[in-house]
Parts: structure tokens; sequence; C-alpha cells
């Protein structure tokens, strides 16, 4: 997938009212990405992911989820349909991953956040036999309506015949404005 293209896709999804939630800008040491999420009831989401590595390639994130609250812990559960296009490393395909996120408030400002999926290598396609993220975080909150989110997080693809490719494995800073 080329740039302009998904990049046309996260505006047209941005600006439909139907979509209406938030949208976060991430930033690690190689990539770059846009993530677009709302709910979809009191209880369900949706959210949409495109993360950019300078040498690597795109991936995108379809996933839909069920949330939940347990005292003041707060997440969701649910499964995530991801596509790979890396051009150098001429790999293409993407998997159906299963998992969920976490987090839990320190006090008005602070939460720390941890999430992790996997995808088995029946639920891969193309190049791809299986993934692995995870993540965690801590998140300041700025204002009602916007936080930064400090972290961690690893993102693999195991490989048809190539074995492990790392898409990203470092830290990152997440802008996220809910609208």
């Amino acid at each position: 997938m080329k740039a302009p293209i998904i990049a046309a896709t996260v505006l047209a999804i941005a600006s439909s009212s139907a979509f209406a939630g938030g949208i976060a800008f991430r930033f690690g040491d190689d990539s770059f990405g846009v993530s677009l999420a709302g709910d979809l009831s009191a209880e369900s989401s949706a959210q949409f992911d495109w993360l950019h590595h300078e040498d690597d390639g795109d991936m995108v994130a379809l996933g839909a989820f069920a949330n939940g609250q347990r005292g003041s812990l707060s997440g969701r559960l649910g499964a995530k349909a991801i596509g790979l296009e890396a051009d150098d490393a001429d790999i293409s395909g993407g998997a159906l991953a299963f998992g969920g996120d976490v987090s839990l408030p320190l006090n008005e400002i602070v939460r720390l956040r941890g999430g992790a999926y996997y995808a088995p290598e029946t639920t891969g396609f193309g190049d791809i036999e299986g993934y692995q993220e995870w993540s965690v975080s801590a998140e300041f909150t700025i204002f009602q309506n916007s936080a930064i989110q400090l972290g961690y997080g690893d993102i693999e693809f195991d490989v048809e015949q190539r074995g492990e490719f790392e898409f990203e494995d470092g830290l990152f800073v997440r802008l996220q404005l809910r609208l």
C-alpha cells in the first residue's frame, strides 16, 4: 500500500461523522502512525490504525472490541484484521489477531496502559504465518480531551520461509485527541 492512498483513507474516515470519537498520532524512531477510534455503542468500539515504517513499509489494522470495566481497571477485548505491505523486504499479507488492552488510572492525570495481540499461523494469509504485538505506556492527561502517551512497543510478523520480521521495536510517543 502506498502512503497517499492510506492517508486519503484515513482522512475520509476521520471526516465521517458516523465514526466520531478520537484521533491519535504515534511517533517512533523509524515510524509514524495515525489511529482513529470510536464507540459503536456503550459497550463496543472500533479502531482503524495505519503505521508507516520509513524502511519497512506500511501496516494497517481494523479492529472491533468489547469494552469493559472491573473496579478502576478498564479495557477492551477483541480482534483486529492486520495487513502488511513491505516493499523492501518483499512481504505482503496479513492476519487476524486476538487480544486487548487495559488501562489503570493512578490519579486524575496519570494512567498506566498495556496491551497484547496474537495471531496464530491458522489466521495468517499471504506471506504472514503469525503476528505478535505488545506495548506498555504511561498516559498523561493534558486537558479533558487530550493526552500524551510515552511507551515501549513491539510488533513482529512470522513470515513464510523467512522467519521473524520485526516491524517495530522501541520507544514511542502518542498524541491523543478526543473529538
